[in-house]
C-alpha cells in the first residue's frame, strides 16, 4: 500500500505536540497546592506521554481554583471549548463538516485522556481499537471474508478524526480517495471495457469489507451477478457504453408487475428506478440506494415532526406498512388504516365497550401515523386531545383534578373495555386507587360497596363541593328519605353539615357509618350534660337513643314519641302508687314530666330542674292542700290570688297598662308553677314565651329588623306584666330608643336638633320591629320628609335649586346638628357658605339641568384638591382617583365623617376589595389592622408611586407597629431589612416572608418555612 504523506502531516503534527515537542517546553512540576490533595494525578507529571499542562505543572490552564470536595471546576465550562483554546488546529475551518459524533457533542474526552493514557495523542485505546468501539458495524464487515485492507489497517487512511471538509469524515473526495490507492485504466478490463469513476467505486463496492469476492456489496443485481452487462447495457469496449433502453421500461422487461393498480407511489409513476434503488449493487434489501429509514427520508423530511415516534416509523421499517410501488389504499396503505394497525394491536379493541374512532378505524383521529407531539404518537398532549372531542366533560366550578389536567387515561382506555364509558376497571377500583382511605373501611355505603361511586359523584366536575351531583342534604334524602317522616329534624339536616356532621359518606368502622359512637358524636354538638351529681341512667351509659331519635320525630327535641311524658312511660310506670304518692296523687299521664324534672342531669336529687319555685323547695302544702278521698291535685287558692300571696309587688298601679295573661290571672301562660330550666320560671326561654300569643311580623325581603326583636329580646323594651307606658314599654317612646342610640342622643341634644326626634316622637319616621326600607322608615327617604316639609318652600334657603326629598338626607342630619340647617357636622366648605355655583352653574328657572357641574369630575374637585390632582398622576393611583369617581368615596355635601367619607373606611374599601372578605374566612392568620377596617393606616388614599400606595417604605411602616423588630428579628436573629435577598435579587423586606393582609399559615407568613429561601 502507498503511503501519502500529506494525509498524515495533521496526526503527525499532532504526535509532536504532545510527545517529541514536550522537550521545548520548560519541565517543572504540578503546582504544590492541587499535589496535596491530587497525588495520583501528580504522579503522572514524569510521563512521557502526559499532558502539557500537567507536565508543566499548570494545573490552572484548565482548572479554576475551587474548595469544594470532588468538583471540578473547568475553563470555559469544561469540554470542547477548553480544548479549542490550546488546539486551535482542529476547530473546524469555513466549510468543513463538524460531524464526528464526538466532537460535534464537544467531547474530546470521549477519545483523549485528561492528563495521561500512556499513548500517543492521549488516546485512551489504539486508533483502530478507539474507532471500531464505536463503529461496530464497519467492525462486523472488517471481519467478514473480503475485508478493505486500508481500513483492516487503519481507519485513518481513509477518514480524520476531527473536522473535515467532505463526508463521512473523508480525507479528500470520493473521486480522488480511490485513485490514490487503486489505478483505474487497469481495471476496465474487468468491468467489460466501461471506463471507471472513481466516484462511483462505492455503488457496487463495499468501503470497509464484503462476504463476496471483489468486496462487492451483500447483494448483488441478477444480471450484475452473472456478468451480464448485456442485458442492460450496450458493449462497453469503445469506452463508457449505454443503456439498452431508458428506465422504466428498460426495468419493466424483467419487472412488468410494477407498477400495479391503484395510487401509485411518485417515483415509480414518473419510472425514476435508480432514486430508490441501485443497478449493480447494495447492501440494503431491495438493491436499494440506502437502507429503508435513511432513504424515505431523503424525501419524506416532514414526518419526524414530534418526540413520540411509532416504532416502525422509529426502526425505520417503512414497508412494514406502505408499499413502496402502488396500493390501493390511501398513502399507499398495504392495507386499510384499521385492518393495518390492528394487525400489530392486536388488543386494543378487545372489550365490551369501544372508543368511537377505534371502532370506525380513525386510529389518526387521535394519533399519528409516524411522529406524534406526545406519547403514544398522539396528534396533541392527551390533557388537549380527548377535549378537543369531549368539550363539555369538564363542566362545573369544581373540576375533578385528573379531568381538569387532562389526564384522562387515569381513569379511562383510551380504546375498548369490558366496563362503560370506557373504565379501566370497575368504579371502586379506578376510585379507590387514589382514594383508598375511602375503600379501607369495615363497614361501606351501599353505593360505595357496589361500585357506584357515580350515583352520588359527577366524574368529570360539579358547582358542588366533592364533585357531588346535588348538595348532600338532597343526595342522601334522595334515597333516606323515610328518615325525616317526622315534623320535628335536627339543625344537621336543615343547614350546613346536613348528614355528614353524623355519617360518614363513603363508609365507617362504626355501625350506620356514623364517624364517632354514641355519644361521643352527639357531644360534638351538644354539651354534655352528665357532669352532674345525679344524671339520668340512658345519658349515664351515653344511650342518647334511647329516648330520642337521631333524624325526625313527631314529638319535641326529637323523642321517639310524640310527648315527653309518653317517653318517660316507656321506661317508668305512670299508673304506680308509690310514684303518684310522691307527685300529690296527680295523674302523671296527664303532666308534663319536663315540668319539673331535667330529661339528662342535675345538682338536684330526682333530676329536679335548675330553676325551681321557692315552695316546691320548702314544701308543697305552701301552695297545696292534702289530696281529697278521690285523689287529684287540690290548691289552697286560684291564680292570681294563690301567686300574689308571695308576688305582692306584681300588684299592678290603678291606671297602668297591663299584660292581657297578667290582667287575667293566667300565671301558668307564661310561667311554670314548680320548676323550669329557663329564668323566671318561663315555659320557654327568652321571648319564644312572647311569641306563643304575638305572632312575630314576617321579616320582609332585603328588608330591616329591629335587634331586640332579631334577638327575640322583648323584654329589652317591653314590661311583662304592667307598665305606665303604652304597649308595656320599659319607658317613653323617645327616652327608650336613646337608651340604645346614643349617637343620635347626642344628636338630638345638638343645637338644632329635628323637632319629632327632640320630642322623642321616633315612631314618626321609624318602625318599632320590623320595616321594608333601611333604618326601619315607615316610607322611603323620597317620601318621608315631604309628610312635613314642602319641597317648595324649601327652593329659595337653597339658593334657587330644586332640591327633592330624597336630597334630603345627603347633606343634614336627620335627628340633629350643631351646624345651621342640621347640616352634618362635616360640610363642604361650599356647603357650609352657601356658595353653592362654586361647584354647580347658577339654577335658573329654565334650566333644563339645574344641577349641572361647572366643570366635569375630577377636573372640578382638582381645582380645590391639587394634591389629589397629583396623586391621580403618580405611577400607582388609586383606581376611583384615576378614573376621576371621587364620590365613589367621598360625600360631595355633608357627612357626619371626616373627609366627608360616604361610609366607614372598613365599609368603603370592601366594597371594591370585596375578596377580602372571603380571604378572611379562609385565613388562619389575620393582620389585625384589616380586620379592624384601618386601612389608611398603612395605604394613602388617593395613590404613590409604589404598588399598594403604601404610606412609606415596607420596612419602616411596619416597624411604627412592630418596634420589637427594629433590630433584627426575634426570630432566629434574622435581618427585616437593608440587604439584598440573594434568592431573589430584591431587598429584603417583611414582606418577603409574611403577607400584609391574611396568610393560611400562621403569623402571616408567605413561605412554608427557612428552606423556601435557603436552599
Amino acid at each position: 500500500m502507498r503511503f501519502h504523506f500529506q494525509r498524515w502531516v495533521p496526526y503527525i503534527t499532532l504526535l509532536v505536540f504532545f510527545g517529541a515537542g514536550a522537550s521545548a517546553f520548560a519541565m517543572g512540576g504540578p503546582d504544590k497546592k492541587c499535589v496535596a490533595c491530587h497525588a495520583a494525578t501528580g504522579a503522572l507529571q514524569s510521563s512521557p506521554t502526559a499532558h502539557k499542562p500537567l507536565r508543566e505543572g499548570r494545573c490552572q490552564w484548565c482548572h479554576k481554583a475551587h474548595g469544594a470536595a470532588n468538583t471540578n471546576i473547568l475553563h470555559a465550562g469544561g469540554g470542547r471549548s477548553l480544548c479549542m483554546i490550546c488546539h486551535k488546529n482542529f476547530a473546524p475551518a469555513k466549510g468543513e463538516l463538524d460531524v464526528h459524533r464526538f466532537s460535534a457533542k464537544a467531547e474530546c474526552g470521549a477519545c483523549h485522556a485528561s492528563h495521561d493514557s500512556g499513548k500517543k495523542a492521549l488516546l485512551k485505546k489504539d486508533p483502530q481499537e478507539l474507532c471500531l468501539s464505536c463503529h461496530s458495524g464497519i467492525k462486523a464487515r472488517l471481519e467478514l471474508s473480503h475485508p478493505h485492507p486500508a481500513a483492516a489497517d487503519s481507519c485513518l487512511a481513509c477518514h480524520q478524526p476531527h473536522p473535515s471538509a467532505t463526508e463521512h469524515l473523508l480525507i479528500s473526495e470520493p473521486s480522488e480517495l480511490c485513485a490514490t490507492c487503486h489505478e483505474t485504466a487497469p481495471l476496465a478490463k474487468s468491468h467489460a471495457g466501461f471506463t471507471l469513476d472513481p466516484a462511483s467505486c462505492i455503488t457496487c463496492h463495499d468501503p470497509h469489507g464484503s462476504p463476496n469476492k471483489g468486496m462487492t456489496r451483500n447483494r448483488e443485481h441478477a444480471p450484475f451477478s452473472e456478468n451480464g452487462c448485456s442485458n442492460c447495457h450496450t458493449s462497453g469496449k469503445t469506452g463508457a457504453g449505454s443503456l439498452l433502453e431508458q428506465p422504466p421500461a428498460l426495468c419493466q422487461t424483467c419487472h412488468d408487475t410494477i407498477p400495479g393498480p391503484g395510487n401509485i407511489h411518485a417515483p415509480v409513476k414518473a419510472g425514476e428506478c435508480i432514486t430508490c434503488h441501485t443497478p449493480h449493487a447494495s447492501n440494503a434489501k431491495g438493491l436499494l440506494q440506502a437502507p429503508v429509514p435513511g432513504l424515505c427520508e431523503s424525501c419524506h423530511q416532514d414526518l419526524a415532526k414530534g418526540e413520540s415516534l411509532h416504532p416502525p416509523f422509529r426502526d425505520g421499517a417503512c414497508i412494514d406498512c406502505h408499499d413502496p410501488h402502488n396500493s390501493t389504499n390511501p398513502s399507499l396503505l398495504k392495507l386499510p388504516s384499521k385492518e393495518l394497525c390492528l394487525s400489530c394491536h392486536t388488543e386494543q379493541l378487545k372489550g365490551l365497550f369501544q372508543h368511537v374512532p377505534a371502532v370506525k378505524g380513525d386510529c389518526l383521529v387521535c394519533h399519528e401515523a409516524h411522529a406524534g407531539k406526545a406519547s403514544p404518537v398522539l396528534k396533541q398532549e392527551a390533557s388537549a386531545l380527548c377535549l378537543s372531542c369531549h368539550t363539555k366533560t369538564v363542566s362545573g366550578a369544581i373540576p375533578h383534578p385528573p379531568a381538569k389536567e387532562g389526564r384522562c387515561i387515569i381513569c379511562h382506555t383510551p380504546h375498548a373495555s369490558d366496563q362503560p364509558a370506557l373504565f379501566r376497571a370497575s368504579q371502586l377500583e379506578i376510585c379507590g386507587a387514589c382514594h383508598k382511605p375511602v375503600i379501607e373501611k369495615k363497614n361501606l355505603h351501599s353505593p360505595v360497596q357496589q361500585g357506584k361511586c357515580s350515583a352520588c359523584h359527577m366524574p368529570h366536575g360539579s358547582d358542588n363541593a366533592k364533585l357531588l351531583k346535588a348538595g348532600a342534604e338532597t343526595l342522601c334524602l334522595s334515597c333516606h328519605k323515610s328518615l325525616l317522616d317526622g315534623s320535628h329534624g335536627p339543625p344537621p339536616t336543615e343547614g350546613k353539615g346536613a348528614c355528614l356532621a353524623c355519617h360518614d359518606p363513603h363508609g365507617s368502622d362504626l355501625p350506620k357509618l356514623l364517624k364517632k359512637a354514641e355519644p361521643d358524636l352527639c357531644y360534638g354538638c351538644h354539651t354534655q350534660k352528665d357532669a352532674f351529681q345525679n344524671t339520668h341512667a340512658p345519658v349515664a351509659e351515653g344511650s342518647c337513643t334511647t329516648c330520642h331519635n337521631p333524624h325526625s320525630s313527631q314529638g319535641p327535641a326529637l323523642l321517639n314519641t310524640p310527648t315527653v311524658t309518653a317517653t318517660c312511660a316507656s321506661c317508668h310506670d305512670l299508673a304506680d302508687k308509690a310514684l303518684q304518692t310522691k307527685h300529690q296523687g296527680a295523674a302523671l299521664p296527664n303532666v308534663d314530666c319536663a315540668g319539673c324534672h331535667e330529661p339528662h342531669s342535675s345538682t338536684k336529687k330526682a333530676l329536679i330542674l335548675e330553676g325551681t319555685h321557692p315552695p316546691f323547695n320548702e314544701g308543697c302544702d305552701t301552695c297545696h292542700a292534702a289530696p281529697g278521698p278521690k285523689g287529684g291535685i287540690v290548691l289552697n287558692d286560684q291564680p292570681p290570688a294563690l301567686c300574689i300571696t308571695c308576688h305582692d309587688a306584681l300588684k299592678a298601679p290603678e291606671g297602668s297598662v297591663q299584660h292581657a295573661p297578667f290582667k287575667a290571672g293566667e300565671c301558668f301562660a307564661c310561667h311554670r308553677p314548680h320548676a323550669s330550666k329557663n329564668e323566671k320560671l318561663l315555659i320557654l326561654p327568652n321571648s319564644e314565651v312572647c311569641m306563643t300569643c304575638h305572632e312575630a311580623p314576617a321579616l320582609p325581603k332585603d328588608g330591616w329588623a329591629h335587634k331586640p326583636f332579631l334577638e327575640k329580646a322583648c323584654r329589652e323594651c317591653h314590661s311583662p306584666h304592667y307598665s305606665e307606658n303604652k304597649s308595656l314599654l320599659l319607658r317613653k317612646d323617645g327616652a327608650l330608643c336613646l337608651t340604645c342610640h346614643q349617637t343620635i342622643a347626642a344628636a338630638v341634644k345638638s343645637t338644632h336638633s329635628h323637632a319629632p326626634a327632640a320630642a322623642g316622637e321616633c315612631l314618626t319616621c321609624h318602625e318599632h320591629h320590623v320595616g321594608k326600607f333601611s333604618k326601619g322608615l315607615v316610607s322611603p327617604p323620597q317620601e318621608l320628609c315631604i309628610t312635613c316639609h314642602d319641597v317648595k318652600d324649601l327652593q329659595a334657603p337653597h339658593k334657587g335649586y330644586p332640591v327633592t326629598a330624597k336630597q334630603c338626607v345627603t347633606c343634614h342630619d336627620p335627628h340633629g346638628s350643631n351646624n345651621g340647617g342640621m347640616l352634618k357636622q362635616t360640610a363642604h366648605p361650599p356647603v357650609a357658605k352657601g356658595a353653592c355655583n362654586t361647584c354647580h352653574v347658577p339654577s335658573s328657572p329654565a334650566s333644563e339641568k339645574p344641577f349641572s357641574l361647572n366643570t366635569p369630575t375630577p377636573g372640578l374637585c382638582f381645582t380645590c384638591h391639587k394634591n389629589v390632582a397629583a396623586a391621580a398622576q403618580m405611577a400607582h393611583p388609586h383606581p376611583p382617583v384615576a378614573k376621576g369617581q371621587c364620590m365613589a368615596c367621598h360625600a360631595p355635601h355633608a357627612s357626619n365623617r371626616a373627609s366627608l367619607l360616604a361610609a366607614n373606611p372598613k365599609d368603603l374599601c370592601l366594597k371594591c376589595h370585596e375578596g377580602l372578605r372571603a380571604e378572611a374566612d379562609r385565613a388562619i392568620s389575620k393582620h389585625k389592622p384589616v380586620m379592624e377596617g384601618q386601612c389608611p393606616l398603612c395605604h394613602t388614599s388617593h395613590g404613590g408611586d409604589t404598588k399598594g400606595f403604601p404610606r412609606g417604605e415596607v420596612y419602616r411602616l411596619c416597624l411604627g407597629c412592630h418596634k420589637d423588630k427594629s433590630g433584627n428579628h426575634p426570630y432566629a436573629n434574622h435581618p427585616t431589612g437593608g440587604i439584598i435577598n440573594k434568592y431573589t435579587g430584591k431587598p429584603l423586606t417583611c414582606l418577603s416572608c409574611h403577607k400584609p393582609h391574611f396568610s393560611d399559615k400562621p403569623h402571616l407568613l408567605v413561605i412554608s418555612g427557612c428552606n423556601d429561601c435557603h436552599k
